[in-house]
């Protein structure tokens, strides 16, 4: 029957520690730590970790998502590891600051530094350590799934990082490891289910970029029909207080202006948000931004060491599965593993079957 004295939790802590942001200057970042313990008659035990899990999140626009501040659907699905999330610049302490959205570069960085200093707080926590022959393992889905390759890249390309950290493989789902590829699916279809992408990739282009974006600006990118409710959005943008949910209802309230047969109701034309420019691959201005994009494609200028295994959905429009195609074709079945998703669906939905599959079988 067992003691139902005895009750299994997490220990979440918060911890905050330093790192560099988009200039290369030093910043300092939140970040959570968690694991397994259990309550014996009301005194806490820490359980020993089997292995390390780095999560990355997924795409939030609200301050009130980030790991700090929250408690994460991933930590019930990390088994019994040690499991560090960090929040990403732009979120948690740095909330006042703009979100470097896809630079895989300063994410991976940021994250690596997350680990450092939340396995020092975990020796300093839990008395009985890590169990023997523990193993590293990078995790997410959707941005967190980018943000995990990123890490992979950063790692296999440190081997002596990768030897410190035990580093054994990644499990991610649907994620926009070539943005390029996404931008392309975007504009192939001329439309789109998940409008704030497009802020939020300008504002970090600009951000991030400005030696290549010089002599361009955010409005040159976008409709009159979209400028006439920029502001609104990039207050909602700024402020932290709106998910992505409620920002997208603004594009589809305020900015679609058509609807027919062959518009579903969550699609919004490209049209409607986006300049002529910027729809031209051949303008300066579209040359700039992929010139951007490109140097976050995470299908070149490395080659893996350990192995990754990548979930998708060919009915996934956010982040279309040629993102994981590319990666294959990158870098071969040897290192990497397709999983179709069980059941063909929308983004979230074949996110949230990752997180089902990975809290029962493991990584």
């Amino acid at each position: 029957m067992g003691n139902p004295d005895i009750k299994l939790g997490f220990r979440k802590t918060a911890y905050l520690y330093p790192s560099t942001d988009v200039d290369g200057n030093p910043i300092t970042l939140s970040a959570i730590a968690f694991w397994l313990g259990y309550f014996d008659n009301g005194v806490w035990n820490d359980l020993k970790p089997d292995n390390i899990c780095l999560m990355e999140h997924y795409t939030i626009t609200s301050d009130a998502e980030a790991p700090s501040n929250t408690y994460p659907l991933e930590m019930f699905i990390t088994g019994n590891t040690l499991t560090i999330m960090p929040d990403y610049i732009g979120y948690g302490i740095t909330k006042e600051l703009p979100h470097p959205y896809l630079n895989h570069d300063v994410c991976a960085i940021n994250s690596i530094d997350a680990l450092t200093a939340g396995y020092a707080l975990f020796n300093d926590r839990n008395r009985h350590g890590m169990s023997d022959g523990w193993k590293l393992y990078l995790a997410g889905a959707s941005q967190g799934a980018s943000n995990a390759i990123a890490i992979h890249k950063y790692l296999d390309t440190h081997p002596e990082l990768a030897t410190k950290w035990n580093f054994a493989s990644s499990n991610c789902s649907s994620g926009p490891y070539n943005p390029v590829a996404t931008i392309d699916k975007y504009l192939a279809d001329g439309k789109v289910v998940y409008p704030v992408v497009f802020p939020l990739v300008m504002k970090n282009m600009f951000d991030s970029y400005p030696e290549i974006m010089d002599g361009f600006t955010e409005e040159m990118a976008y409709s009159q029909n979209y400028l006439t409710v920029k502001s609104e959005i990039d207050n909602m943008l700024a402020g932290k207080q709106h998910n992505t949910d409620a920002i997208n209802k603004v594009f589809m309230d305020k900015v679609r202006t058509t609807v027919d047969s062959t518009l579903a109701d969550n699609e919004i034309y490209l049209t409607d948000i986006l300049s002529p420019e910027i729809l031209d691959k051949e303008s300066p201005i579209c040359k700039a931004l992929y010139q951007c994009l490109e140097k976050n494609d995470l299908t070149k200028g490395w080659t893996p060491i350990h192995p990754m295994k990548l979930h998708y959905s060919s009915q996934d429009m956010v982040v279309p599965q040629e993102n994981s195609f590319a990666i294959l074709e990158a870098f071969g079945n040897n290192i990497v593993t397709l999983e179709q998703s069980s059941i063909p669906a929308d983004h979230t939905t074949t996110c949230s079957l990752w997180m089902v599959e990975l809290f029962s079988k493991g990584f």
